[in-house]
């Protein structure tokens, strides 16, 4: 990989691509990236005795879903470590699918800024950031964005599937009503 990069990629006008600070929060709606890139929306929800949600949805620059994913996780673990599992499993797909330039994006600041300061630990958390900052090895580039609940809302609606997705599911070019009623609305 040749950079895991910590400021946000945005699509200008007929430009390509063009790097911008900030963090993403402006509601501003889902924003596809520039060309030959991928973007990853990803998100988890921890619902007390059902365990956690997992969901992603990858599209390519014109906004097309690449493919989108769920999963369920028996695992009780706090928001910030179910957050970063999720940033985990979706960069794992995206490696699947030979995605090569990838921007992730989620709305849990605690993981981006995690894996923008590449925290290092022995806890739970910070070891699943190792796990991350491993994988971007297999990538030539990876960015982290945080973003408003907002602009990541059919990565959050195919996480809280839950207990409808048992295990784990990846669906390729469509996705579940429950999601594709989302990108219906951006």
């Amino acid at each position: 990989m040749d950079e895991v990069e910590g400021e946000r990629l945005a699509r200008s006008k007929g430009e390509g691509r063009q790097a911008s600070g900030g963090n993403g929060e402006e509601d501003r709606g889902w924003m596809a990236p520039g060309e030959g890139w991928v973007k990853l929306n990803v998100d988890a929800g921890v619902k007390e005795g059902v365990g956690v949600g997992i969901g992603g949805v990858c599209r390519d620059s014109s906004g097309k879903v690449l493919w989108g994913m769920a999963a369920r996780r028996l695992e009780v673990w706090e928001a910030h470590v179910a957050e970063a599992v999720a940033v985990l499993e979706g960069l794992q797909e995206a490696a699947k699918a030979g995605h090569t330039t990838v921007i992730v994006e989620s709305d849990c600041s605690q993981v981006i800024d995690g894996l923008k300061l590449r925290k290092k630990g022995r806890s739970v958390f910070t070891l699943v950031v190792d796990d991350i900052l491993r994988l971007c090895n297999s990538f030539s580039s990876v960015v982290f964005s945080h973003v408003s609940r907002k602009n990541n809302e059919v990565a959050h609606a195919l996480a809280h599937m839950l207990p409808v997705v048992s295990g784990r599911s990846v669906w390729y070019e469509m996705l579940p009503d429950v999601a594709q009623r989302y990108i219906s609305l951006e």
